[in-house]
């Protein structure tokens, strides 16, 4: 080959990889995998997992009004069911351990027909399904619990996620179902 043309083929690759051409889409369900786990370098395994990135930002309805807390998130969803993602991509890291293992995390989520006083247990649970490799899945609440969260309330579930790795975490609330994808780190 032509050291020009070889040139040519690295600085396209270069220019669609700074383009955001080739970065994970935003919806999650059409979220797929574009590089083994295999070919991303050890020092960033979440190169590989396409982070669902809350862009645009959901804006929730006016009693909801509130900028989560930290700054780096922002809304997730619709008003039938929304979450608070890293405006960077949801990435898990430094999470408790169970002695078997799992990785333990709080979910929060919202929807404007939630009501903590007419229903303090909602009927929400979320499922995990590793995207990575094939692993277990998890299922988790049903029904969640309630708690405030940045002043506002909201419904709760636990989740204890078998391994690190990539993950896509489905919530499903009164028939209307939400999911994004976050990257587990080993600790």
């Amino acid at each position: 080959m032509k050291p020009g043309f070889v040139l040519a083929v690295v600085a396209a690759a270069v220019v669609i990889g700074c383009s955001g051409a080739a970065s994970a889409p935003t919806s999650p369900a059409a979220a797929r995998l574009t590089a083994a786990p295999a070919q991303v370098a050890a020092a960033d395994p979440s190169a590989a997992c396409p982070v669902t990135k809350p862009q645009p930002a959901f804006v929730p309805p006016p009693r909801f009004r509130v900028t989560p807390s930290p700054v780096t998130q922002a809304w997730y969803g619709s008003a039938e069911l929304w979450t608070a993602l890293d405006k960077d991509g949801e990435t898990w890291h430094g999470l408790p351990r169970s002695s078997d293992g799992n990785v333990g995390q709080k979910t929060f989520w919202w929807s404007e027909s939630f009501s903590v006083r007419a229903e303090p247990e909602p009927a929400i649970s979320v499922e995990g399904r590793r995207l990575d490799r094939v692993g277990p899945t998890f299922h988790a609440g049903d029904p969640g619990t309630n708690a405030m969260f940045d002043g506002m309330s909201s419904m709760l579930v636990g989740v204890d996620v078998p391994t690190s790795g990539c993950w896509e975490l489905t919530g499903r609330y009164r028939g209307v179902q939400l999911s994004y994808i976050v990257w587990i780190a080993d600790r």
